[in-house]
């Protein structure tokens, strides 16, 4: 009996090296998994933060400012990010409760993000943050981060950003009822999906267990 439970401690032993040693398929090791750490590549190399932004325009009610959409990478950190930012948006501060998406309290889903090209069209949900900028333009921005674990609502949005032709629509509801809806708009050039690919591929390629 005592021989027999060694040999299967053994073979354990052994099985466990193995996938330790890994690469598991998507770059992922055993040994990440256990420890925490950062998934390795298919080719052998740590994933790597990056950041790309694209140019377009917000409208609230009958105003139009100019807006930035930063797509963002963290494989050590938060994954996936987007962040909304909209300039000289003090002006119509009257009309959208920027106070109300700030800190850590707010949890509603109230952004919107669609995007379409060649392929669908593809559309998710998700609560965003809000920071007002204390700059002379006043500006706003809005901040929705993807899932560390299972399912990451941002990864199908950021696989059709990394693609020319790709539109994408960020409409914002305001927290206070009878308040306008915010809507921005933004299209991908040749670049620009070169930038996104860069800059997200680390993110793309591994993705969450």
């Amino acid at each position: 009996m005592r021989q027999r439970i060694g040999v299967a401690l053994a073979i354990l032993v052994v099985a466990v090296a193995v996938l330790a040693a890994g690469p598991w398929r998507h770059g992922f090791r055993l040994s990440d998994v256990l420890t925490g750490g950062i998934p390795v590549l298919p080719d052998g190399s740590r994933p790597a933060a990056g950041s790309a932004e694209l140019a377009g325009n917000a409208t609230l009610g009958a105003g139009q400012h100019p807006a930035t959409l930063r797509l963002a990478c963290d494989p050590a950190g938060s994954g996936l990010s987007a962040m909304l930012t909209v300039a000289r948006f003090a002006e119509l501060a009257e009309s959208f409760d920027v106070a109300g998406l700030q800190g850590a309290g707010q949890a509603a889903p109230l952004t919107g993000i669609l995007v379409s090209n060649a392929a669908g069209v593809r559309s998710v949900r998700m609560a965003a943050q809000g920071a007002e900028a204390h700059d002379p333009d006043k500006s706003v921005s809005l901040t929705v981060a993807g899932a560390r674990r299972g399912e990451d609502p941002l990864r199908g949005v950021a696989i059709a950003l990394a693609q020319a032709g790709t539109r994408l629509t960020w409409t914002q509801a305001s927290p206070r009822a009878g308040d306008q809806t915010l809507t921005a708009s933004f299209s991908v050039s040749d670049s620009d999906a070169t930038a996104l690919k860069r800059a997200l591929g680390s993110c793309l390629a591994t993705p969450p267990l």
